[in-house]
């Protein structure tokens, strides 16, 4: 029998795929979102995550040109790019966001 071994860095990295899909799902849908609605809609669905992870989370998908993020008052106020969108679709696939699931 192999000798598995569980990885906090496996489960970190599989936790920030879903989270990343769950956040261009609710972008998809709404098109534009502030941080902390998207913080709570996280922890909602199982996915919770810190302030500063949902921050680093955000930064990522906005370097990967995948969202636009501007600050309003006190606000993130986070944006679907057209990329974004691809992705979201799965027209474009990259290997750190989770797939989305097909219908069946």
């Amino acid at each position: 029998m192999n000798s598995r071994r569980n990885v906090p860095e496996h489960l970190e990295t599989i936790r920030t795929a879903l989270q990343a899909r769950a956040i261009l799902d609710v972008l998809a849908k709404e098109g534009a979102a502030n941080s902390k609605l998207l913080e709570t809609w996280l922890s909602s669905i199982g996915l919770a995550a810190s302030s500063r992870i949902v921050t680093e989370l955000l930064d990522r998908l906005e370097k990967d040109g995948l969202v636009r993020i501007e600050q309003v008052d006190t606000f993130r106020v986070v944006q679907m790019r057209r990329f974004g969108g691809e992705v979201a679709s799965g027209l474009e696939i990259l290997d750190w966001i989770a797939k989305p699931e097909l219908p069946e």
